[in-house]
């Protein structure tokens, strides 16, 4: 039961994930701006998905082990 609370979090985290992905690009798009990725924009992304995926692997692996 306490691993739905896990998963209820986690489910809030990714829509506001999107959300946030969503409004950079409407605000974008509503500046006549393009969408482009260049270098910096990489090099400020990488380090953030790793972590995050580092830590929901972590959670799947302690997870697993406990069941």
């Amino acid at each position: 039961m306490s691993d739905s609370i896990f998963v209820l979090f986690l489910g809030f985290g990714f829509i506001w994930i999107m959300m946030g992905m969503g409004g950079m690009v409407l605000l974008m798009k509503s500046q006549n701006q393009s969408l482009r990725f260049n270098r910096d924009g990489i090099l400020v992304a990488l380090p953030i998905l790793l972590v995050f995926l580092i830590a929901l692997s972590f959670g799947a692996v302690m997870l697993a082990k406990g069941s």
